[in-house]
Order: structure tokens, then sequence, then C-alpha cells
């Protein structure tokens, strides 16, 4: 690479994130997660800003009995959304969001293919991959059915909670395809999580932006929609202060900011 990359990967899950879990508190967060979708793609919009959605297949689907309940379960209209707006990549989240480390080579594959299918069903080559929880597990499948990339484990997952500049990577081919690990998780303002000073994500994400513009190297920040129900219009300042300067960089010609995919064209060819 002859210049740092920033990479930006989004996943999209609703109450399908949480589904082995206890969600009846998270319904109200969900429920918001239709307007951080919208006001995450003015955003983008405005700066031209590509970004990596890893989508739960589940979505695609249309539920047998519509309610204001299976909004929470359903988001056609939201991918729609996505995909009506320039440079931002539809990836995959598997099917129905189980962790791939509890399920056979049998499962995993299902849930793969069942995501390829609904997503060509829908006019979309997936390209890219994020495992469940970030968890990996059987990433050998992931070739066999078109893909280029995934999101690998990050090196410290809680990165906001140490102290220095989060890592960068220089991504690596790993089951035939391109491993992009995360960096940094913009983690959300809920819980004891409130205390966090407001802009500390942003100053954290600038050292990490600044130190793949020296090392030629990726700096990978992830997030979910949901993330930002809590303290929404601080959060989503702190998003935008990270996206005028991520472009202020590339402007300068110093940083590159890329999709998943379009990492895996460039350092595959």
């Amino acid at each position: 690479m002859n210049k740092g990359i920033f990479c930006i990967s989004i996943d999209l899950e609703l109450l399908w994130g949480r589904k082995d879990l206890n969600y009846k508190p998270f319904i109200p967060k969900v429920d918001k997660v239709r307007k951080v979708v919208k006001q995450l793609l003015v955003i983008f919009s405005k700066n031209n800003i590509p970004v990596t959605w890893a989508v739960v297949g589940k979505l695609f689907t249309s539920p047998t009995n519509p309610s204001n309940r299976n909004r929470l379960w359903y988001g056609k209209d939201i991918i729609r959304a996505i995909q009506n707006t320039p440079n931002q990549e539809i990836a995959c989240h598997s099917f129905s969001h189980p962790e791939f480390t509890t399920l056979t080579r049998e499962m995993a594959e299902k849930e793969i293919a069942n995501s390829v299918k609904v997503a060509k069903m829908n006019g979309i080559i997936l390209k890219s991959f994020i495992f469940p929880r970030n968890k990996v597990a059987h990433g050998n499948i992931l070739k066999k059915y078109g893909f280029t990339s995934f999101r690998g484990m990050d090196k410290r997952p809680w990165e906001l909670l140490f102290p220095g500049t989060p890592s960068v990577y220089e991504p690596k081919r790993e089951y035939g395809v391109l491993n992009i690990p995360g960096s940094m998780y913009f983690v959300s303002a809920r819980g004891i999580r409130k205390y966090i000073p407001t802009n500390l994500r942003y100053l954290k994400v600038i050292l990490g932006i600044n130190k793949a513009i020296k090392e030629h190297k990726v700096f990978h920040l992830w997030l979910h929609p949901v993330d930002l129900a809590n303290n929404t219009k601080s959060l989503l300042n702190e998003i935008e202060k990270i996206i005028l300067f991520a472009n202020k960089k590339r402007v300068q010609e110093k940083l590159d900011i890329k999709t998943m995919s379009e990492i895996s064209d460039l350092l595959l060819k």
C-alpha cells in the first residue's frame, strides 16, 4: 500500500443480534435504528464516504404478518436506503446471527448459503463477511461462496479502555480470502459506558488514522447502529468529526477511504 487506508464497517442486525439473549430491554434501542441509519447515511453521502454494511440475511425477508413488532426483526427498507446511497457496500453478517463457534460446518455453510441466496434475489453480490459477535470460525467456507474478505478479531476488543494508539494492520490472506481485522469498536453510551468522556472515541480514532497514514496500513473502525441509540446526538457528532478529519486527510492525498471489498480488490489483484 502506498498510503494509509481508513475502513468503516457497520453490523446491521436489528433484534437478531440479541435473539439468543434477553432482547426485551433492547427493543426501545432497536426501534431507533432506522433513524440512526438515516442520519449516518446523510453524513456518509455528504462527504462521499464509502462504508461496508454487514447485514443479517433475515432482514431481507418479509414477515408473514406485517406489524410494528416485525419492524424490529425485518429491514428490507433499511437495506434499500443503503443501496440508494452512493459508495455503500452491502456485506454479509450471516443469515440469522448465530455464533459460528457454536456451529457445525454444515450449519455454518447453511447460514452462508442462505445469505448469499437471499442477497442475490435482491440484486446484491456479497463479497465481504463479518462473523456474528466477531467470533471467527469455519472461515474456510467463505471462498467457496465468492467472498473475498472478512473482518478478523480486534487485537484488543475493548480498545477504547486501553491507553495508547489503536492497532493498524497490513491485511493478510487467510482461508484464501483477505483478513481485515478490526482496529477499534466504537462503543455505545449505554449503561456504565455513559461515563466515557465526550470526544474520547473521536480522539482515539484520530490516533489510529494518523498511525495508519504514517505506517501505510489499515485502520478499521466498526460499530452497530444500535450503539448510537443512547446519547445519539453526541455520538453522531463524534462520528461526523471523524469523517471530516478522514476526508481532510484524503483531500491531502495522505489517506484512502475504502470498503472491505475495495481493500480486497486492491490487495488480492
